[in-house]
């Protein structure tokens, strides 16, 4: 809702904004969890497969609160896809692959959403200078819209993935690279997911916060978990952007 509160400028565009943050969620989610079942499978490992998880269905991926998150901050997760590292040929290759198989898909997703953006803003350039109607201008516009929220969505999803913290994806890779039982694996099975929910906990706090009170503009920095996304997705889009620009006359 954050997503379709920045953008509309009126109860229709509200809903419109909504909607694209929905789909724009569900694509990401759905498609980020079937890229782990598809690497496992190719690992060896068949268990999402047989649990009917590599299905584009979102109602099969679905998590209430990973999904209210995603809605309601612009982070969070869906239902994770079941793997045994047993069946793997190689274990801790398998472990790897598989646990950044869903950010790699979220980058891919982001870096593909930036060129399309890129693509519309040259049409609605060329829509504007030229005889092109206002609703084939406002069609332009709402896809530049779209395709920022989905870059923004993808690229949250792929910086929050990340980070070492259990249950996310970067945890499974810190853990394959490290001896079992070290104590900051250890540590982290045992707090991670207090450790993940007082970060959001605080992000949400933050934000509510400053929609109600007049506050000081570094107060937003407690806000940790949200200073490291935005500033992590606003460079990488940029990077995008101008790579696209290299391709595309702006």
């Amino acid at each position: 809702m954050i997503f379709a509160t920045r953008y509309a400028d009126s109860a229709v565009d509200y809903l419109i904004y909504l909607i694209f943050t929905l789909v724009a969620v569900c694509i990401a989610l759905v498609l980020h969890e079937v890229a782990h079942g598809l690497v496992a499978k190719w690992n060896g490992d068949y268990t999402a497969k047989y649990s009917g998880r590599l299905s584009l269905n979102p109602l099969k991926h679905f998590d209430l609160i990973g999904f209210i998150m995603m809605m309601l901050v612009g982070f969070g997760y869906a239902k994770p896809v079941p793997v045994n590292p047993n069946n793997f040929k190689h274990y801790r290759r398998g472990l790897i692959t598989v646990a950044i198989a869903g950010v790699i898909m979220n980058l891919i997703l982001a870096f593909v959403s930036v060129m399309l953006w890129c693509l519309m803003w040259y049409a609605y350039k060329s829509a504007t200078f030229g005889a092109a109607s206002v609703g084939v201008i406002n069609l332009c516009l709402y896809l530049m819209n779209f395709f920022a929220i989905f870059t923004s969505i993808n690229l949250s999803l792929v910086f929050f993935n990340i980070l070492p913290i259990f249950p996310l994806d970067g945890f499974r890779v810190v853990e394959a690279l490290t001896r079992r039982g070290n104590r900051f694996c250890a540590f982290m099975r045992t707090n991670g997911q207090y450790i993940l929910w007082g970060l959001v906990g605080l992000s949400f706090i933050v934000s509510m916060a400053y929609d109600y009170v007049a506050l000081p503009y570094w107060f937003e920095y407690f806000d940790v978990l949200g200073t490291y996304l935005r500033f992590f997705v606003g460079k990488v889009s940029y990077v995008f952007q101008k790579f696209w620009w290299l391709m595309i006359p702006n």
